[in-house]
Formats: structure tokens, C-alpha cells, sequence
């Protein structure tokens, strides 16, 4: 248990700061690395602990960078979402077919031609992405690939990006935890695993916002499209694993 704790701790703070960093991806990496050491019917709910801090510290540390009125708007949606997510779980066994939908926009987002426009929606229909967001983060764990194509434009600095991300992510991940505690989950019998985790976010992420006000715009947004490359790369191939 101690060897566990502790790979997975560390595994935290590398994937935080990766976080930190770019906003996006730590998650998704995390997910699949847990996957070597808990249970699969196990992994989301204790993810989900995880990246509520991680994502929790981020909006503290960056808490001035907070656009607000997406946030707000996200807020509003997510909460009817996951109670959609609540009456449908017991029912849904492909859940494959949810990642069609942000590997098409990620897809969209890297290749689209100049021609076509950017993924910008108005401030308000985050409304609707909220409601995507909370149904979908208890059902395939990260739902950064999802929101991640919206936050690619042109009206949002580096720090902005990461801290607003951070925050409607956050409370994804928070409303996990009384639904899966709806469905008797125990994350007592991993009290030590999630701690450990828990302190490795938190230090993984401030590591990765110090790193964050050192990089240029120009270069922020080229570690983001590879980090979105990466993570179309990793559904594409969780769907035919």
C-alpha cells in the first residue's frame, strides 16, 4: 500500500504540472496511468477527488484570471447534466459512443481550414457545455478534451485560459462525488491513495502555474494543440483498445 500511495502520488504532481501548465491533459494522462494500478470500476470516482483539487488549487492559485461569466454559465448547466447522468448510468454499457463527439471537435478545432470558423461561442451558451460536461464527466472520467476546443480563441490570455478551464472543471469533478456516493461507492477503502494523490496535485499544480507565467503566448498555444493532439490520439485508441 505504501509503494502505491506513493507511485500514484508522484504521478499526481507530474501530471499536475502538466496542468498547470497548458490547462488540459494532466487528467487525461492520470486516467490512463491508473488504470496499471486500481480497478477500473474504481478509477473514476477517485479520479475525480483528484482532479477536483488539482483543478480546485488552480483556480486558487490563478483565482484573479477567472472569467467569470463563462464560469457562471457553465455552473447553471452542469448541475442538470449530471442528474441526467444520475437516471441513465444503470442503463448505459457502450459508453464508447460519447468520445465520437469531442474527437470531431478536438479533429475540427487542429485541422479545421481558415476558411471554416473557430469554435467561439458567446459567453452564455457555456450554458449548453455545462450541461455536456456534467453528463459526460461521470461517465468517461475527463471531460478537458471536451471543453478544451472553446477556450482556443482569441479573446482569452494564457492565464485566463487555464484559470476559467480550471474552474468549470472543478466543478464537474465535484459533482461526482455525492453521485457516486448515491451508488454506495466507498472512497474510505481508498482514504491513503486519494491523500497521497491529493498533496501531489496540489504541488504538481503550483509547480505548473509558476511555469505558466514564464512561457509566451505564441508557445502556450502550441504546447495546447499538441496537448489536444495527444488526447484525440488517446480516445481514438481507448476506442479501439
Amino acid at each position: 500500500m505504501i509503494f502505491l500511495t506513493s507511485v500514484l502520488g508522484v504521478m499526481a504532481i507530474f501530471t499536475s504540472v502538466i496542468s498547470g501548465v497548458v490547462g488540459m491533459a494532466g487528467g487525461i494522462v492520470l486516467l490512463s496511468l491508473m488504470t496499471f494500478f486500481i480497478p477500473l470500476q474504481h478509477i473514476v470516482p477517485i479520479h475525480g477527488v483528484v482532479q477536483l483539487v488539482s483543478n480546485g488549487s488552480r483556480c486558487f492559485f490563478l483565482r484573479k484570471k477567472i472569467v467569470k461569466e463563462i464560469a457562471l454559465y457553465f455552473f447553471l448547466g452542469a448541475p442538470i447534466g449530471t442528474l441526467g447522468t444520475y437516471f441513465f448510468l444503470s442503463h448505459i454499457s457502450a459508453k464508447a459512443i460519447f468520445y465520437w463527439p469531442i474527437i470531431l471537435l478536438i479533429l475540427y478545432t487542429l485541422f479545421k481550414p481558415k476558411k471554416m470558423p473557430t469554435l467561439m461561442i458567446s459567453h452564455k451558451n457555456f450554458f449548453f457545455l455545462g450541461l455536456a460536461g456534467g453528463f459526460l464527466a461521470p461517465l468517461i472520467g475527463a471531460t478537458g478534451p471536451l471543453v478544451a476546443p472553446f477556450f482556443l480563441r482569441p479573446d482569452l490570455e494564457n492565464e485566463e485560459i487555464v484559470a476559467t478551464k480550471a474552474c468549470i472543471q472543478m466543478f464537474t469533478h465535484f459533482l461526482k462525488i455525492p453521485l457516486f456516493l448515491s451508488l454506495s461507492f466507498s472512497y474510505a477503502q481508498y482514504s491513503w491513495v486519494i491523500v497521497s494523490m491529493v498533496v501531489g496535485a496540489i504541488i504538481g499544480t503550483r509547480l505548473g502555474v509558476f511555469l505558466l507565467g514564464k512561457i509566451s503566448e505564441l508557445l502556450f498555444k502550441r504546447i495546447y494543440q499538441t496537448a489536444l493532439f495527444i488526447a484525440v490520439i488517446r480516445l481514438i485508441v481507448k476506442l479501439w483498445a
